[in-house]
């Protein structure tokens, strides 16, 4: 017969307050979230330790609030698993008996010395020890597939899926739970920390040096564009989509050198603290400013074919590779056109420049960056009278691959195609 017993939650603390009493906090990150109060230590200590017997007595309401984890042992009193809620606990359905299959959005992964089961819709994470449990649990063990029911891991097969559920992907709807709901039951660190400058070296602002001193990229004249630009409304009006090239006069080195220099240089750069700060025509979060930008050339006027580096303090472009053929190839497969572009515009992560400082959101802040990198490119190209197309997908193995790079420390997270606007731009989108 299994056993049940409650514990605080692992990153669940106890603290004194100032009138002499206790309080539990939740710490994710740098964020702690007051819960309640309670004036017996006796009981804090124990659910802090080997823990209580789960029964209706005081600790229901720190249960309900979703401050403990309930430990389910087994005949020789070793834990069979644990539920660590990320939300309220929702009433413990009735009866038991086998439990139903799982919901195709349940995730395994081992973590630490446990497996965690997993689940966008589920209001708690399952962790199990012991692999026999671990297979009996999945095997829909009457004694514990009910369980899973409770968390709400299980799905019922003989009811057709709702397209609610069916229109996202296990690790879509992770994805979004993890960064968008946060909350006081966040499981994981989560938010702005120092937890990095603890364990890694800072990671400079600027990237490290590719070969060779690099091609010297032309300079705008910021005072002529702020007297002769169109109007921004008028220019973002006038924004297209625009997926072809007009092969007999492309880009050139000059157009791509000013467009560079309009959305992705260096401003500054100073040294604050041991760290290094950018600032870019574009916002970044913690002025961190993680992305890089790399040119694969195909056609350009005034530069050779090939994989290129932009050097956002110097203004320069590095050549990295000739190997550029698989990703322009890819460019085109996702574009839907029949020719490679003229320049694929790859915007790369260095992610440790985010993910020291940012804990559990680093990676949709990167996104969100590239985003704001592409709407910028997108405005500037219209405004110089080229062709722009954002792309939805690209190949990080190409890009790692023809560049060397480590993809855990530094892959490729967006693109963007970039051309001569032909006279009657054709493959025009939205």
């Amino acid at each position: 017969m299994n056993r049940e017993s409650v514990v605080l939650r692992p990153d669940v603390v106890i603290e004194r307050t100032r009138e002499g009493g206790y309080r539990l906090a939740s710490r994710s990150g740098a964020l702690c979230h007051h819960v309640g109060r309670t004036g017996d230590p006796s009981t804090l200590e124990a659910l802090a330790g080997a823990g209580v017997p789960f029964d209706d007595g005081p600790i229901t309401r720190l249960w309900r609030q979703g401050w403990l984890s309930l430990v389910v042992n087994g005949d020789d009193g070793a834990p069979v698993l644990t539920l660590h809620p990320q939300s309220c606990p929702p009433p413990r359905p009735p009866g038991g008996g086998p439990g139903r299959p799982l919901s195709e959005l349940v995730v395994l992964r081992r973590t630490g010395q446990e497996y965690a089961l997993e689940s966008a819709g589920a209001w708690c994470s399952v962790r199990v020890t012991r692999p026999r449990d671990l297979a009996a649990l999945l095997a829909g063990d009457g004694e514990l597939g009910h369980y899973l029911d409770w968390a709400g891991m299980t799905a019922d097969e003989a009811e057709p899926a709702q397209l609610t559920t069916a229109q996202w992907t296990p690790h879509e709807l992770a994805f979004h739970q993890q960064t968008r709901v946060p909350g006081a039951h966040r499981s994981a660190a989560f938010g702005r920390s120092s937890w990095g400058k603890e364990r890694f070296a800072e990671l400079p602002a600027r990237h490290e040096r590719f070969r060779g001193e690099g091609i010297a990229l032309a300079k705008p004249d910021m005072a002529e564009l702020r007297r002769s630009d169109q109007p921004l409304t008028a220019v973002l009006e006038k924004r297209r989509t625009v997926r072809d090239h007009d092969e007999a006069s492309p880009l050139t080195v000059l157009q791509l050198g000013h467009l560079l220099y309009r959305c992705a240089r260096n401003r500054w750069l100073v040294e604050r603290d041991g760290s290094e700060f950018l600032s870019r025509p574009y916002p970044s979060g913690g002025s961190a400013y993680e992305l890089e930008i790399y040119p694969v050339v195909r056609n350009v006027a005034g530069l050779d074919p090939g994989l290129y580096h932009y050097d956002p303090q110097e203004h320069r472009l590095r050549a990295v590779s000739d190997r550029a053929g698989d990703l322009l190839a890819h460019a085109a497969l996702v574009a839907g056109t029949e020719h490679q572009p003229q320049v694929l515009l790859v915007i790369t992560a260095r992610f440790g420049r985010l993910m020291r400082t940012y804990r559990g959101m680093s990676y949709a802040l990167i996104l969100k960056h590239v985003g704001v990198v592409q709407q910028l490119m997108y405005t500037v190209a219209t405004a110089m009278g080229l062709a722009v197309c954002a792309l939805g997908d690209g190949d990080a193995t190409a890009f790692a691959a023809a560049t060397g790079l480590d993809p855990l420390a530094e892959a490729s997270v967006g693109e963007l195609v970039l051309g001569s606007r032909p006279g009657r731009a054709n493959g025009g989108g939205v």
